[in-house]
């Protein structure tokens, strides 16, 4: 298990909803699937570290900062002597490698993640010198996606292309097991510098503007208008269960607007429903009742 497990970013979080709600323009769509893309890529990544063991201990996705400096890592190996530093890539198709861009064959330009990696182990290792610890950092991009090629990349860099990946892990099953406390000592000081509100550019949306009902956790599709217990998605054909949707689509609302209060009718509203007994049900099982009898709202639990 990882000292520090990945969660989605509320960047992704968000999109999701919304995607499910509204129509997005192109440049936000695009923007949506390549958060979808890096996750599930990240996901990818973490389950060949998980089985590692206690070969090292592992940090994913840390926000860091150092002298108003950012730091994004998606992962690092705490093992013992070194710091290993992963950039984590989902890319698919074949690219043509450039000193600071990639190209595809469409003639689309990516950024080489050489440039990123390198600000990312420089910052990195002047955060840990001014938190008392100096170790060797190893930083890699490790290409998680099989159908990922790259044309005329130099034969000696940081790139971990999809055939390596076997190879490179294996070798890491033969590092000595973490034993120093001082390294667990700074695992939790870097856990406790990571900052998950950190501010990132987030789309604007419209409560009127978006489409109500309850989302299908596997396709998204909206549900409107249930009355049994459970529903059959009508385009893919799972198995809804009708107070969890509805209490995932409350998750969703108090996401998209941690400002409002969680009311029956809003929420009724918000999942296409005018059976409020239903929702009302789920707010009074999962949430803290506030507020006076005539202007009762919903909290978090834990949370007044």
């Amino acid at each position: 298990m990882a000292f520090k497990e990945r969660t989605k970013s509320m960047n992704l979080r968000i999109y999701e909803i919304l995607a499910s709600r509204m129509r997005l323009d192109k440049e936000d769509y695009y923007y949506y699937l390549n958060l979808k893309k890096g996750y599930e890529g990240e996901c990818k990544f973490d389950g060949l570290t998980e089985k590692l063991g206690a070969k090292c201990i592992i940090l994913n996705d840390l926000q860091l900062e150092i002298r108003r400096s950012s730091l994004q890592i998606d992962a690092l190996l705490i093992c013992e002597g070194k710091i290993l530093l992963y950039e984590i890539k989902n890319y698919a198709g074949v690219h043509h490698w450039g000193p600071e861009e990639f190209t595809k064959q469409s003639g689309t330009t990516l950024e080489n993640p050489s440039l990123q990696l390198t600000k990312t182990k420089v910052r990195l290792r002047k955060l840990l010198k001014s938190m008392g610890y100096s170790m060797e950092i190893e930083a890699f991009i490790i290409y998680v996606n099989p159908e990922f090629s790259i044309w005329g990349a130099p034969c000696e860099g940081d790139s971990i292309l999809p055939g390596q990946i076997s190879e490179h892990f294996r070798e890491l099953q033969n590092m000595t097991p973490v034993t120093n406390l001082k390294l667990e000592k700074l695992a939790q000081a870097l856990v406790d510098c990571h900052d998950p509100e950190y501010p990132s550019k987030l789309i604007k949306y419209d409560y009127e503007k978006m489409k109500k009902g309850i989302s299908c956790p596997t396709c998204g599709l909206l549900v409107q208008n249930f009355c049994r217990r459970s529903h059959m998605c009508e385009s893919c054909g799972k198995k809804l269960i009708i107070q969890k949707a509805i209490s995932n689509s409350i998750s969703d609302f108090h996401t998209l607007f941690p400002e409002e209060k969680l009311t029956t009718k809003r929420l009724a509203d918000w999942c296409g429903t005018e059976h409020t007994n239903r929702v009302y049900k789920v707010l009074k099982r999962e949430y803290q009742a506030a507020g006076s009898e005539r202007g009762r709202y919903y909290v978090p639990l834990n949370t007044m």
